[in-house]
Order: structure tokens, then sequence, then C-alpha cells
């Protein structure tokens, strides 16, 4: 009886430890398993804890439409401006809405996006070791999403991207660790020359920079720390470090309506042209705003796809143009120089007035052929707003010492013009735009509009009295130094202006390149 019970008890025994067994694997955390057609494509702001920032980092992730785990997929990490957070490139940047039609036309291929939490830190370690924001990125960051996701782990197949703040983290993260980037793309990047980081008022200064790179409540050249210079473009690519990233590939975008930072980014691009570091440059239309940026990401992710492909990135933008002009030549001849006279279709049966266009030429090798290169490049304009352009050459202007009055009145004497100044603009290419600088300056009551393409500038540019200029050059040309001074100078005698730095060569092409980009703004002009 004893014995019976003993064996129930031992039995009752072997059940419970079996029991607290199964119970003990059921309890043990393991990893979730999620089916793939469950994934989201958009987790926003999920987390991670930081040894390296002893706290959570938040990050948000966009992954491709049919992602699967079978794949693998680039990535593109998206930086967020000064006072932003991880949602702000989908919730304000809208950024699905234009990767999903560039993925759906083949044009780039489906890829991860992810868009960390960066606060203000400007992406970069302190200078006092209380962040180490950067040692946080390359070693726990990127190593954590490799880990999580599919990805290409290769920098060849990984780019960086970032907007003001995030900018300025986009091409230093790339420009210290080009073991991870193949790509960077600083949007309106922000970030200070020499000049600009010293002359910044002291309660800026010591909020938003003191706390990065040191020197707090200093002024002048006490500003520019070691540490500073260490995180500088304009001094670590001034001092060729160029040779330890030859492998970035850099996109830099900046809008002219920008206060300080087209400044800033024109002073990049002319210093990286200075130290020929590879990179492309586009200055726009517009402002600090997401509809700038947004317009800018189309061609950006071109570009990285184009990088990721290992193709070279086209050197210029084909032109759409129609292949004639739809007005009908005619020639006048002022001191023994021919003028090329395109009257608007319809001309000789209609009894309106025409606005006129005058071209100064500065010929390449074939100036008729050239001409109607030009042309073909305003036709679209000529059919909906005619106009009559007056073609002329400038080697010949400049040698017979012909003046715009005298063009003018012979123009007017001639044809059915409209005289006042507003129905009039220059249009001038190199020695062109050199002169008709000129004679916008000298006769302003002639000639309202300047649109000025790569002009050859003496270093000393005089005194504006224009009422408004539109200058144009390739992000390649010769001449973006002085005619960044012209913008700076319009900017300063506060004369209406834009300026835009285009995709091209320094050949006769980046002139109708640079037409097709001013269009719009002619054809505002010759509607007024």
């Amino acid at each position: 009886m004893i014995r019976g019970n003993y064996l129930h008890i031992r039995f009752y025994f072997f059940l419970l430890l079996i029991t607290a067994s199964y119970v003990f694997v059921a309890c043990t955390p393991t990893e979730p398993k999620i089916e793939e057609a469950k994934i989201q494509r958009y987790a926003e702001s999920m987390h991670f804890n930081s040894k390296i920032l002893n706290r959570n980092v938040r990050y948000s992730i966009y992954l491709p439409e049919k992602y699967s785990k079978i794949n693998s997929y680039s990535t593109v990490y998206l930086l967020h401006g000064y006072g932003g957070n991880e949602c702000n490139w989908m919730k304000d940047g809208k950024i699905d809405l234009l990767i999903a039609p560039l993925e759906k036309a083949n044009k780039v291929d489906p890829m991860i996006y992810i868009m960390p939490q960066g606060d203000n830190n400007y992406n970069v370690n302190r200078f006092d070791g209380t962040l180490n924001y950067m040692r946080m990125f390359t070693q726990e960051l990127v190593p954590l999403i490799d880990s999580l996701y599919a990805t290409k782990k290769d920098r060849a197949k990984r780019a960086i991207v970032g907007f003001s703040m995030g900018g300025y983290g986009a091409l230093i993260l790339a420009a210290k660790n080009p073991q991870l980037f193949t790509v960077s793309v600083p949007l309106s990047m922000s970030f200070r020359t020499d000049e600009q980081y010293m002359n910044e008022p002291q309660s800026v200064f010591d909020y938003q920079w003191a706390s990065i790179f040191g020197a707090k409540g200093t002024t002048g050249d006490a500003r520019l720390t070691d540490f500073f210079k260490l995180h500088s473009p304009f001094h670590f690519f001034a001092s060729n470090e160029k040779k330890l990233t030859p492998t970035v590939n850099y996109f830099i975008d900046c809008g002219d309506d920008e206060e300080t930072l087209s400044e800033t980014n024109n002073a990049l691009h002319k210093l990286m042209l200075q130290k020929d570091i590879a990179h492309e440059y586009r200055m726009r239309n517009g402002g600090h705003n997401w509809d700038y940026w947004q317009s800018g990401m189309r061609e950006a992710l071109l570009y990285i796809q184009s990088c990721f492909d290992a193709n070279s990135y086209p050197q210029e933008t084909g032109n759409s143009n129609s292949e004639k002009f739809s007005g009908n030549l005619v020639q006048l001849t002022i001191s023994e120089t021919i003028l090329n006279v395109w009257l608007p279709a319809g001309y000789s049966t209609s009894s309106s007035m025409y606005p006129v266009v005058y071209f100064y030429h500065s010929i390449e090798a074939n100036r008729l052929a050239e001409t109607n290169k030009m042309c073909a490049a305003l036709d679209s304009l000529q059919k909906v707003k005619p106009f009559i352009l007056v073609e002329m050459n400038a080697a010949e202007v400049e040698t017979r010492l012909i003046n715009m009055q005298q063009i003018s009145a012979l123009i007017d004497n001639s044809y059915r013009t409209k005289t006042a100044n507003t129905n009039r603009i220059g249009i001038g290419n190199k020695l062109g735009a050199k002169l008709l600088l000129v004679a916008a300056n000298n006769y302003s009551d002639l000639m309202y509009a300047s649109f000025i393409f790569d002009a050859p500038l003496g270093t000393e540019i005089p005194k504006l009295t224009a009422k408004f200029m539109y200058l144009s050059c390739s992000d390649t040309s010769l001449d973006f130094d002085l005619m960044n001074k012209l913008y700076l100078k319009c900017r300063k005698e506060k004369i209406t202006h834009q300026f835009r730095v285009y995709n091209g060569l320094p050949t006769y092409n980046s002139l109708l390149q640079g037409m097709n980009e001013a269009i719009v703004s002619i054809g505002l002009f010759l509607s007024m």
C-alpha cells in the first residue's frame, strides 16, 4: 500500500515535471515570424536601443511594394532637417508618391528607404563626446538595417540623401565614410563658409553651432576650431581629402531663392570645380521648402539609380526642340553688319504690333546653323506668343561699336514693334552675354529683361541698372565663378533676378539646354 502510493507520487511528479518543462519552453522569447504577405510597406517611428547614445533611436522605413526576403535591395537613407523627425519625408515630403511612379516606369529599382531620427545635431559626433551620432549611424544603424532587412550589404548599393541640416548630414556622412556610401545627395545643404560662420550672430552661433563644434561665446577666427575644420567641406575638400573618397558620387542641389544657403552651396560648387572633385550641381527656381525638394528628388533618384548601375550619368540633358522656326527670315544691314530678323508667321497679313527679342550671338562655328537651333529652341514660345527675333554677331557688334540704341531704332523703323521697354528682352551667350549686360545697363529704357548665358565677365562687375536679369550656366561652365559674382551683385543691389545651374557641358548645346530652362520666364516677359 505504501509502495503503491509511492508509485502514484512518482507518476504525478513526472507529469508535473513534463508540464513545467512545456510551460518553460512555451514562455521562452522567440523571434516573431511575420508572414511576408503581411509586411507593412511603410512602418513609422520604429526604434532600437543605441548603446553608443544610451537611448532609443527612432526610424521609419519604406519597403518595396513586393518586398521579399528572397530578393535583396539597394538602400537609400533619407535625413530630415533641423527641428524635424523621422516622419518628415513621408508626411510632409510624400516621398512615396514620387517613388511609386518611378518604380512603375522602371526608371528606378525597388529600394529600401530608411528615415532615421536626427535631432538637431547635424549628423556628426559632438566635439565633447556627449553625443556620438555619426558613430551610432555607421556602427549601429546601418548594420541593424542590414541585419533586419533584405539589403544589398555593399556600399555600391547604398546612398544617403538629406535636406537642409540633413543635406549637410548626407554630405559629411558619405565624405567621412566612403566605405558605406557610394552616393551623397545634399539638397539645400545647411552649413556655413568660414566667413559666414565667423559672422553668425552670437546667440545663433552659441545655440546652433557651438554645442556641436565647440568655441561657445567666441567670435571671429576663434570659432574656426580644429574640430570644425575637420567637418567643414570647405576645409577637407580644399586640402585634397577627395583622394580619400574617390568613389563617392555627389549630387548637390540648392534653390536660387535661398537666403545665405545659395551662397554657401555655390561656394562649395566653385571649390569642387577648382579641386576637380567630380559632382553634379543644380540651382533651380525655388527656396527652402518641400516644393523644391520634391522637384529635385526626381532627378536625384535617377542619379542614384545610375550610380547603383555603375553607369556614367548623362552630362547633358537631351533637347526636345522642333526642327524649324515658325517665323520667316529677312535681313537688315547696319554699319556693314548683317542682322538676321525672324518675323512671326502671319506677320505680312497682320496689323498687330509685336514684342522684340534681341539675340547677341557669340558664334562657335556656323552662324546660320547655330541661329536655326536657337530659333528651334524658341519655336514653341513663338507659336503661343509671337515676337520678332533679331540676331546679331556679337563679335561684329563689339568690333564696329554698334550700340543698342542704333539697333533698336533700325528695328522700330522697319517693323511693327511694341516700343515700351517691357516688351523688349535680350538674350546673350558668352561674349554676347557680356555685350548684353553692357546694353542692359546703358539702355535700360530700351530693354527690360536680360537673359545672360555663360558670360565671361571681367573681375570688376559694374553697377547694375537693369530691371531684371536671368543668369544661366551649366554645372561644368568655366565661367561659373563670374556668373556667381553677378548673382551676388544682383542680390546686393536688389536687382530682380533668377539664377540657374543645370546639367551640361560648356558647348553650344549648353546654351540650347539653358534656353529650354528659360522658356517659361521669357514667355512671362513677352506677355507683360
